[in-house]
């Protein structure tokens, strides 16, 4: 990997959350993982029992592997020694996500996600079977 210095006269970010990376210089793995369960409970949520990971086969499974790149013979000349940018405006970085600033070999994210939602409807009509 042919390196080249960045830089990068104004970085403004707003947001960095939830297993996400912000690098600066170079790197050589990067494998930010993010898990989540989200519930919205119409009329409000009274406890969070009940929702392990556990429960939910979505983070138990094997992640899908991508299919490996294909080998491409290639030159690269770089004419300038460094990679100028003036200014980077970004709203924002979330769920297992990367913003890199310099060189980075590899990376490995995942972002599992299960979303839940409980209806009040459904709610009392579940309270009057039991």
């Amino acid at each position: 990997m042919n390196k080249r210095l960045s830089e990068v006269e104004k970085i403004k970010i707003t947001s960095v959350a939830f297993s996400s990376i912000v690098e600066i210089g170079d790197a050589n793995t990067s494998s930010p993982v993010n898990r989540v369960i989200a519930v919205q409970k119409e009329g409000g949520v009274y406890s969070d029992e009940g929702f392990d990971f556990d429960r939910f086969k979505i983070f138990a499974q094997e992640p899908a592997k991508s299919p490996g790149m294909p080998i491409i013979q290639k030159n690269t000349y770089h004419h300038n020694p460094t990679i100028h940018v003036k200014n980077v405006t970004i709203t924002g970085v979330s769920a297992s996500s990367l913003v890199q600033i310099g060189s980075l070999k590899h990376i490995d994210s995942e972002a599992r996600l299960k979303h839940i939602r409980i209806l009040e409807q459904e709610q009392n009509e579940n309270d009057l079977i039991q």
